[in-house]
């Protein structure tokens, strides 16, 4: 892990090295291709930084499948009672062999 840092730390300063060469009013092509490089390593490194950390975090909400791990968080969907009715309404559309959903689609008895 601390090798990965001094990585980072290494690839930051190349950026920063990069940088400079490509904002002179003399550099050429190559110096951004040169930072584009540099940047993309950093990037790189750093995502590598946080798949590490959260492999080390793991919690019961994380579900590994072939070697990845993917968290689920519950989102709280807030409707009002107009949706909830309509939503209910639908699933009786849907509802195979519902009699009363026959009733309500030919104008009901």
């Amino acid at each position: 892990m601390n090798e990965l840092k001094d990585e980072i730390e290494a690839a930051r300063e190349k950026v920063a090295y990069c940088r400079i060469r490509a904002e002179r009013p003399s550099s050429r092509l190559e110096d951004e291709f040169a930072l584009e490089k540099a940047r993309t390593r950093l990037l790189t490194l750093e995502l590598r930084l946080l798949k590490l950390g959260q492999g080390q975090r793991a919690g019961g909400n994380q579900i590994a499948s072939e070697g990845k791990q993917i968290r689920t968080k519950h989102v709280q969907k807030v409707s009002t009672a107009r949706e909830r009715a309509e939503a209910a309404f639908g699933s009786l559309q849907r509802a195979p062999g519902s009699k009363q959903t026959a009733r309500v689609l030919k104008g009901g008895d």
